[in-house]
């Protein structure tokens, strides 16, 4: 069945400026012989904004993850050859079902659902022909839906889109309750999963983007990720089980990709390093009493990871990746040392830096990197070694200072957080650990067409 539709108004639609357009060419060069040649693209959804920070937005609603107009297509005659002032193009895209749209010019844009099209375009006018021109090629439109869940490490605490010491900016949304709640999760587009899909939504003309972080910095499993809690922010602001809010943003959409960082604060990791601190000053409590405390919570954790796996099963994912936590005691020759704080005070001594790396930390990972084998989740452990020369101590750490913490977003909360960019090394092993299945697409369901703007003249 074959159904012309007529153009919509025009849409607004983001610069695709990292997308370069075709050169402008003189007529008698591109009139050397009649063809025509169809290129396309997709319109980026996930790209940096410059009225906010220059970071990409994290609008976290349901009518952004599921677009009912469908994905911006942009068609492209340009490249043919034979084009005069007179000449006229003609498309016809029709998807599997039968369905066809009709639209003209050379460069048209229209919204499509997810899925394979037939696309046909015909020129006349070209020169050095009276006839037609027709030229046909099958296209794949494909939207990548990556989401992130977890604690801090995931939410991009300590990297506020706009630092700030008393009014810092965070992910911003158009949607006024959703931006109040970012701020309040200590949400930002710096943490390496929005990274990683914004070097997705680079990395392929062919493909856009959907990124969705219900991340709430200090989430726990059993409360932040599996049940509501305070938030960081404004801790009279509940927030709702990240899983939960999650559901209410994608409803049925396929996830492709899930990163998760979560079990720090399960284990008690920030107020274990409280504990360093007061006992590099006061000797108290000691060490075995830390130890104690720190062993009940790991023994608790995988039984955590166990209820996370049931929820994220029902999810049905197409690919999970979770990251373990850096060794920040390192420096930059990759040897334990002091941490320092303002004024180069002593935070936490060797010895006590040393009783983290040595018993704090392996064990947690040791935790999250069974999770990973037992659930099949792609365990990304390559990012533990990245920051090996890179921790708190290093003169080039990749870990957020307690000094840069108050400059940055006015607490001493984003302390001991990676920074923008250890972020981006997390970004990079996510894309790595992705590319081997950036070609398994799951099918499209309820294909439907849409014209979105007027030809270009």
């Amino acid at each position: 069945m074959s159904l012309l539709l007529s153009l919509s108004p025009v849409r607004p639609r983001r610069p695709r400026s990292f997308r370069p357009e075709p050169a402008d060419v003189p007529l008698e060069v591109r009139a050397l012989l009649a063809a025509a040649v169809i290129q396309w693209s997709m319109d980026p959804r996930f790209v940096n904004d410059p009225l906010h920070g220059n970071a990409p937005d994290l609008v976290n609603t349901y009518d952004y993850a599921n677009p009912a107009n469908g994905y911006g297509v942009s068609l492209d005659a340009s490249q043919s050859s034979g084009i005069l002032p007179t000449t006229t193009f003609l498309w016809t895209v029709t998807s599997s079902s039968g369905l066809s749209l009709v639209v003209s010019g050379e460069n048209p844009d229209v919204d499509l659902q997810q899925g394979s099209y037939r696309v046909k375009l015909t020129a006349t006018g070209l020169a050095g022909t009276r006839r037609p021109v027709s030229t046909v090629t099958t296209i794949l439109v494909k939207d990548v839906l990556v989401v992130s869940i977890g604690d801090s490490y995931a939410s991009g605490e300590g990297n506020p889109v706009v630092p700030g010491f008393f009014d810092p900016e965070w992910a911003y949304s158009p949607d006024a309750a959703m931006n109040q709640e970012n701020a309040d999760a200590h949400r930002s587009t710096l943490a390496g999963p929005a990274q990683f899909a914004l070097q997705l939504e680079a990395s392929n003309p062919h493909q856009s983007v959907t990124f969705v972080s219900v991340a709430n910095s200090g989430a726990t499993i059993p409360e932040g990720v599996l049940g509501p809690m305070p938030s960081i922010g404004d801790p009279s602001h509940i927030l709702p089980a990240e899983i939960d809010e999650l559901k209410s943003i994608i409803g049925t959409r396929h996830i492709d990709v899930l990163a998760i960082t979560v079990g720090a604060d399960d284990v008690g990791f920030s107020e274990r390093v409280k504990q360093l601190i007061e006992n590099t000053y006061f000797g108290y409590p000691t060490l075995t009493e830390i130890q104690q405390q720190y062993n009940a919570d790991i023994q608790a954790l995988p039984g955590q990871y166990a209820n996370l796996a049931k929820a994220v099963q029902a999810l049905n994912p197409g690919q999970v990746m979770i990251a373990p936590y850096p060794d920040v005691t390192r420096d930059q020759n990759g040897n334990v040392a002091a941490i320092l704080g303002p004024l180069d005070v002593t935070l936490v001594s060797k010895a006590n830096a040393e009783f983290a790396s040595s018993t704090m930390i392996p064990p947690l990972n040791a935790a999250v990197a069974a999770a990973a084998k037992t659930y099949k989740w792609t365990y990304l452990s390559q990012v533990f070694g990245d920051f090996n020369t890179h921790g708190y101590p290093s003169t080039s750490p990749w870990i957020r200072t307690l000094t840069e913490s108050e400059e940055m977003e006015g607490t001493d909360q984003g302390t001991f957080h990676p920074n923008a960019t250890g972020h981006l090394d997390i970004a990079r092993r996510m894309y790595q650990a992705y590319r081997p299945l950036m070609s398994r697409f799951p099918a499209a369901r309820g294909l439907t067409m849409r014209a979105t703007r007027a030809a270009r003249a």
